[in-house]
């Protein structure tokens, strides 16, 4: 009866200790970008982390100046929308998940969390910006919205530039890989 009731305890602790695990989104930097560190390589598939999905949003709801949520809310909101993933650079969902996730980093900055993480998010959440608006899509839009478009392009260019070279200074010995992340193309109209 002991032996069972031990090994009973030790499930227990085997299933507490992997949702402890999971709750907290294991991530890092490798060569400048920011990462999701949970063993999968390639693309993401939005329902693995809808429950933690759904957990940050409810805990953003109650407490919206949690910047650790924000963070990790963003973290996947850039995850799930980078263009490796989702190569239509003209599908609107992703770009305004990506303005959804740039808001949440900028209002973290503002409630002053100090993270070399965040920095790194914040950064290669206005490159992919840049890209999302960079594409040929003349077509689609008369000269009042590609304007526009230019414009907001220049400005994600100048700031992801920008924040690339803070990252250059503050991580010196990884400074290459921020100075080669930096967004070199034009806007193409």
């Amino acid at each position: 009866m002991r032996k069972h009731n031990l090994f009973f305890l030790f499930l227990i602790f085997l299933s507490l200790k992997s949702t402890f695990i999971f709750a907290q989104l294991p991530v890092q930097v490798r060569s400048g970008l920011i990462y999701i560190n949970d063993g999968t390589i390639g693309s993401r598939k939005p329902n693995k982390y809808a429950a933690l999905t759904d957990s940050l949003d409810k805990n953003l709801k109650l407490h919206p100046n949690d910047t650790t949520s924000l963070f990790f809310r963003a973290v996947l909101y850039l995850s799930l929308n980078r263009v490796i993933v989702n190569p239509d650079l003209g599908n609107k969902t992703a770009f305004n998940n990506l303005v959804t996730a740039k808001n949440m980093v900028e209002k973290a900055i503002t409630l002053k969390m100090q993270d070399f993480y965040l920095k790194v998010l914040r950064a290669e959440i206005y490159r992919e910006l840049t890209f999302r608006l960079g594409g040929d899509e003349s077509w689609k839009f008369n000269s009042n919205q590609i304007t526009q478009r230019r414009t907001r392009f220049n400005s994600y260019k100048e700031l992801a530039n920008k924040y690339y070279d803070d990252l250059a200074v503050f991580d010196s010995n990884n400074a290459n890989d921020y100075l080669m992340l930096k967004v070199k193309n034009k806007y193409p109209l």
